[in-house]
């Protein structure tokens, strides 16, 4: 039954992952409006440059607010762009801030920050495939298989 459960969360995360790309372009048009309150207590703008380009580009991303910093969850390619403390400017609650970057990949960084991730903000689950298991923590086996396709945390450092 457990192999069935992973299984079945992992196909909702990747149906998710889809409906989210075509939800997009609405998102960044409501953030970057004067009605961006409906989102901006989970959701915020992220402007980065790309790192063989050299074009800006602007994407909403879920975020929890850690102390002066900002954690996104990703399985994208945009964070590629943001490795090395690259600077980056977020749109957060209607204002733009300046922002450095970091992509966090190590197992066992990940593990204690998605858990106070998922503490904060449970719906993170639903986009990202990994539950929290009985112990509270991350369930392990499904965090080594996101990190095996690409998933990761950018910890966006505000500036100031």
């Amino acid at each position: 039954m457990r192999r069935v459960e992973a299984l079945i969360r992992i196909a909702l995360s990747r149906v998710l992952e889809r409906i989210v790309g075509y939800f997009n372009p609405i998102a960044r048009g409501i953030l970057s409006s004067r009605f961006h309150g409906v989102m901006s207590r989970r959701l915020m703008l992220l402007t980065f440059t790309g790192r063989r380009t050299g074009r800006s580009y602007t994407t909403p991303v879920s975020y929890v607010r850690d102390g002066s910093a900002l954690l996104v969850p990703s399985a994208g390619r945009w964070k590629r762009n943001l490795g090395d403390r690259r600077p980056a400017r977020v749109q957060l609650c209607g204002e733009w801030l300046e922002v450095t970057s970091e992509v966090i990949t190590e197992l066992d960084a990940l593990t204690g920050i998605l858990g106070r991730m998922l503490n904060l903000n449970p719906t993170i689950a639903l986009f990202t495939g990994i539950w929290k298991g009985s112990d509270g923590r991350p369930d392990l086996s499904a965090l080594d298989r996101a990190r095996n396709r690409g998933f990761a945390v950018v910890r966006l450092q505000l500036k100031g």
